[in-house]
């Protein structure tokens, strides 16, 4: 990821949670509107948590655990994060501190045999709206054979594609292409126009 291993995967997380209010209001709006929505990225949040639960199960992990929150709630969650032998981070979980079996946001990454990440997962709801997340993100990456490329594409559970990068160098040119939502759907509404993923660099 661009800033560190894991910063480039987060960094998206972190833009698309920071929404102003206006946002989270018409956010929620669609929810409560949208029963597919609802359900589908409930079930997204539902299926993260067993596949960290499963992971947990499977492997030795340290563990370390910390508070934190929000202006005017500066202590709202627990934040617990499980690294393996090599100390990269598997995953990080979020539970509501006044309400401690109640999820508020989860990480998990897949890394391939070079300890690079492959896939990452995330999602989060607000602090005081439960009835679906406020995001759900799904990353998959792909590096070129030396590594001297690292390109990543975002999708979310109802599977829009939100975000792509693809940052490195090849054949001794800097390379530095990101989409964002905008970018991506202003492109895909002009006529005879054809998206072309970041990843034709990855070879």
């Amino acid at each position: 990821m661009l800033f560190s291993q894991r910063g480039l995967a987060v960094a998206l997380s972190m833009s698309l949670f920071l929404w102003g209010p206006v946002a989270q209001a018409e956010e929620l709006n669609t929810m409560k509107e949208d029963p597919v929505h609802v359900n589908t990225w409930n079930g997204f949040m539902e299926k993260l948590l067993d596949l960290h639960e499963q992971r947990v199960a499977q492997q030795e992990l340290s563990v370390s655990t910390k508070q934190g929150g929000y202006a005017g709630q500066p202590d709202f969650y627990i934040e617990k994060e499980f690294r393996n032998k090599q100390g990269e981070l598997v995953s990080r979980v979020q539970w509501e501190k006044e309400n401690p079996d109640r999820l508020h946001a989860i990480e998990l990454y897949i890394r391939d045999e070079q300890g690079r990440v492959i896939r990452d997962y995330a999602g989060a709801y607000l602090p005081h709206y439960r009835n679906a997340p406020t995001q759900t993100l799904i990353s998959f990456h792909a590096y070129n054979g030396n590594g001297d490329l690292h390109a990543f594409r975002t999708f979310d559970a109802s599977g829009d594609l939100l975000f792509e990068r693809c940052v490195g160098e090849r054949k001794g040119d800097d390379v530095y292409i990101q989409l964002d939502y905008d970018d991506i759907y202003e492109m895909l509404g002009r006529p005879n126009t054809t998206l072309t993923s970041a990843l034709i660099y990855i070879s």
